[in-house]
């Protein structure tokens, strides 16, 4: 559906694969015969209701009569949270007597405040799947598409899956792969329906037990976390007209809630808007359909078709994360990070020439001689004049927020790069239009402690500090190194 019907594999193929820092790793997939994948009678799927997932880390439990999330239990801390996620969508406001104004491209205005399941029944029928090993591929599974209308359940060494149906148009695969510490969401929403004349937007809304305050937390560019609070505006008086709307804030990475004890944290893989309408709960808004324009500038309704002309399918992943407050940002930083820079997937018919003339392919390859510590990170690597790259790193936590990510951080630039020596370094501005030191700043009278510019300090490469969530910018002169010469 996700292709208009342009798809007909009815298997995947899953095996564990890992990539070094700022490297490559190849692998090579072969037909084995030119038979379908052999079925041993001990893998025929086996009809049973789900009620559990579980792995290394985390055990996830559905609630057998409804087929929806129940809880999520936390193995490595001993705890254990009551979730229930759905989908609902909220009714677009054409306008009405309070205002004219209607829900468009540029405005989310709903109708009413109280969303619309998209299930019509509370009930969803599941069956389980089991599925072996794969034949003579280590590690490799040979998994079947589930063509079914009916959510079913799906489990081998690699990875566990409950695929769950809400409507004709919106389904999901709640996933645990082996080793991680978070549940994935991965939604199929569209394309949806209008043809009763009602515009629709559609959210995904976790429900807890989380006493939290009227409070919730989203990130700023995937940065810095801000506090959010229900109907409430720190710089004014907040006059609430908009109960839904007036609460969505941007999502760029992540979202959360927390209470004194415990937190739950949403990760997505694209910017959308997202609330806690009411304590305990959070939102994220995945897709979108309407029917009339809201008067901003664009000229017509958010009512895109697609290439069938059927209107749109997306497909995403929420990241699910569940752990105590104190050790909460040692997971979100680094996945929501991990996320955002997921390795690329390059596919090529395999049996060519090496793209080393007279050497053989690399199988693997880093252009790091170590990892940088968890907490930093290669924001910018990048070539800038002939032999120069533009060289910037990040440090990815926040004061306070982890007991060891938010600690300084010092690296050795001279020895972190394997594919090139640096020769010299000079610290720039954050934009790299300036050296550090030619920098004037303005001087401010700060209410506590003293002003003025603080002295730009001597650059030892071999020992570079971030503080954190300070980036620091560096062009680096360098030498390449000549392939194979060791």
């Amino acid at each position: 559906r996700l292709r208009g019907g342009g798809g007909s594999a009815v298997w995947e193929l899953l095996f564990q694969a890992s990539v070094p820092p700022l490297g490559f790793s190849t692998f090579t997939v072969s037909r084995l015969s030119r038979g379908g994948p052999r079925v041993h009678p001990a893998r025929t799927p086996v009809l049973s209701q789900p009620q559990e997932i579980q792995n290394e880390h985390l055990r996830v439990l559905f609630d057998p009569l409804t087929g929806h999330l129940k809880e999520i239990q936390n193995l490595d801390k001993s705890i254990s949270l009551p979730v229930f996620q759905n989908f609902y969508w909220y009714n677009a406001s054409v306008g009405n007597n309070e205002s004219p104004q209607a829900s468009g491209a540029y405005i989310f205005r709903p109708n009413s405040s109280e969303p619309i399941p998209v299930s019509s029944s509370k009930r969803v029928s599941t069956h389980l799947v089991k599925v072996g090993g794969g034949d003579g591929v280590p590690g490799a599974r040979g998994v079947p598409r589930v063509l079914s209308p009916q959510p079913c359940f799906l489990q081998n060494a690699l990875v566990q899956e409950v695929h769950q149906n809400f409507s004709s148009w919106c389904s999901q695969v709640v996933r645990l792969h082996a080793g991680q510490p978070y549940v994935e969401l991965e939604w199929t929403v569209g394309p949806i329906p209008v043809a009763d004349g009602w515009g629709k937007e559609i959210i995904s809304r976790f429900e807890t037990t989380l006493q939290t305050d009227s409070r919730f937390y989203t990130d700023s560019n995937g940065r810095q976390i801000l506090e959010r609070r229900r109907d409430y505006r720190p710089t004014w008086n907040l006059s609430q007209t908009e109960p839904v709307a007036g609460n969505y804030y941007p999502v760029n990475s992540r979202i959360f809630i927390k209470d004194k004890k415990f937190q739950l944290t949403v990760l997505t893989d694209r910017s959308q808007g997202g609330s806690s309408i009411f304590d305990g709960s959070l939102e994220l808004m995945v897709h979108r359909r309407l029917l009339y324009d809201d008067n901003r500038g664009v000229g017509e309704p958010l009512v895109e078709l697609g290439a069938d002309r059927q209107g749109l399918v997306v497909r995403g992943r929420h990241l699910l994360l569940l752990d105590t407050v104190e050790s909460a940002a040692d997971q979100h930083r680094l996945l929501a990070q991990e996320l955002f820079m997921a390795p690329y997937v390059v596919l090529a018919p395999g049996g060519g020439p090496s793209y080393r003339h007279g050497q053989p392919s690399l199988r693997q390859f880093s252009a790091l001689r170590r990892e940088l510590p968890p907490n930093i990170h290669l924001l910018t690597l990048t070539p800038w004049d002939a032999g120069t790259l533009l060289l910037r790193l990040e440090h990815q936590f926040e004061r306070g927020e982890s007991v060891n990510g938010s600690q300084p951080v010092t690296v050795d630039l001279l020895n972190l790069f394997s594919a090139f020596t640096i020769t010299s370094v000079q610290e720039m501005s954050l934009g790299a239009d300036l050296p550090l030191s030619a920098i004037s700043r303005l001087v401010w009278t700060p209410a506590i402690g003293t002003g003025g510019p603080r002295p730009v300090p001597k650059l030892d490469p071999s020992q570079v500090t971030l503080q954190p969530m300070e980036i620091r910018t560096f062009l680096a002169t360098v030498r390449y190194k000549v392939p194979g010469a060791g």
